[in-house]
């Protein structure tokens, strides 16, 4: 309990750090600023984001289950695969455009 725990909180602060910086960078971008570092932060951070957001989400719905005291085995299955399905289609649009 202590690990799930541990991991939804450093994934949230994760989240929260990259996606910050993320937008921020993207206003500047939007805003002319076009410093080398600006866009290499733009450019990166965007996936990053997502996986700390979907192990975030993952580990908050499995928390949420194990204090239900639920069998979370089919969550497991289901979730993995969904978290899957959405990093396969953030990285092929991603790279795509």
């Amino acid at each position: 309990m202590d690990t799930l725990l541990n991991l939804k909180k450093i994934s949230l602060i994760l989240f929260l750090m990259l996606t910050g910086t993320h937008l921020a960078s993207a206003l500047l971008v939007s805003k002319g600023y076009d410093n080398a570092t600006l866009l290499l932060l733009y450019r990166t951070l965007d996936l990053p984001a997502i996986l700390a957001g979907i192990v975030y989400g993952g580990s908050s719905v499995q928390e949420y289950l194990q204090a239900l005291k639920k069998n979370s085995q089919i969550f497991d299955v289901v979730g993995g695969v969904v978290g899957g399905i959405m990093l396969i289609a953030a990285l092929y649009l991603n790279f795509l455009f």
